[in-house]
This record gives structure tokens, sequence and C-alpha cells, in this order.
């Protein structure tokens, strides 16, 4: 399948939203997971767009996934003691991975795998050492599949929501093979 890689810009976020409300939705209807429901604040994702990337994955001009990228750590982290003491120390350059998300309707086709692979190629391009990503620790598909695709778990962390209770979190991280850059290239 042959996938289009859109950087999304604050002004056209909104069908990165509405993937991440569906699949939401379907977290739990078929999982029973409520930590995508309500979904990510518009707001918020807008803020991403002009902060960090906020990527539509398009397969013949339909979006069907998305996935946000930074080099920093992003702000919802800042202050949790145990993600500073897994993800920096030692302090390699990394890409962060955010809400991947794809559409219901095309989830199981090995598109979550592509994406995945084309970000690894994203970060090697951008010279980062590591792809760093955390996953809800209830959602056992995702505990599986990040660890099929070379992602070591680092650790865990808890957060306490009045809507989910303690909700715990994997952080998983899997180290990049430099490549060289396009502005580094030799003739």
């Amino acid at each position: 399948m042959e996938l289009r890689y859109q950087q999304l810009s604050p002004v056209n976020v909104e069908s990165a939203h509405e993937i991440l409300r569906l699949c939401g939705l379907d977290m739990q209807e078929r999982l029973g997971l409520n930590h995508w429901v309500p979904p990510y604040a518009l707001e918020k994702l807008r803020w991403d767009a002009e902060n960090r990337q906020v990527y539509a994955v398009l397969y013949a001009n339909q979006v069907i996934a998305t996935f946000t990228l930074g080099t920093t750590l992003p702000r919802s982290y800042q202050k949790i003691p145990a993600i500073l003491e897994m993800w920096n120390t030692p302090q390699p350059y990394a890409l962060y991975v955010n809400h991947l998300a794809i559409l219901p309707s095309f989830q199981g086709r090995g598109l979550g795998r592509q994406c995945v692979q084309t970000i690894e190629g994203m970060g090697a391009f951008q010279g980062c050492d590591v792809l760093r990503l955390d996953a809800y620790s209830k959602h056992a598909g995702l505990q599986i599949f990040y660890p099929k695709l070379g992602f070591r778990n680092v650790g865990r962390f808890s957060l306490w929501s009045e809507r989910l209770g303690e909700a715990e979190t994997t952080c998983y991280e899997k180290r990049l093979a430099p490549q060289i850059r396009a502005d580094e290239r030799h003739p």
C-alpha cells in the first residue's frame, strides 16, 4: 500500500483530530479502554502543529492515519520525574513520537509498522540517536507490537486523573541506525 505523508499546519489538523477521536471510540468499544475518550483536545493538536510536527498519512487522497513528532520532550511529560529519569539518562538526541493512530477500518494491514519505519527514517535523517514513545500499559496489543519492531521497554510511570484514576504508561525507546543527512552527503 503506497502512502503519502503530509505535515499539517495548525489550521488543517481537523482530519488528524478526527482519526484520534475515532480511534478512541474504537478502543473504548473493542478493548474497553477509555484513555483516548474524550480525544486529545483540538487546540492542543493545533499547538503541536505549530511547535512540533503533526503528520497526516494519506492513501488514495484519504487521511487514514496520523502521528506527532518532536525533538523535545512533549509538554505534558516535562514535569513527570519518572519520565525524566527514564528518558534523559543518558541524553541521546531523541525523536519523540505521540498520537500514532490508524483509522480503525485500516488497522491490521501493516500500516502501523509502515508508519514506524517511515518515522525511523525521519529520525535518522534529522540526526536523532533514538525514537521514544509511550503506550498505555493496559493496551495489550501495543505491549506486543512495539517490542516486535525493536523497541525496548525502559520503564513505566503512573498518572492519576479523575476520569481514568491511576493510568500506567509504558515508555519505549529504539536506537536508530546512523544515516547521512542530505546536506552532509559528498558528491
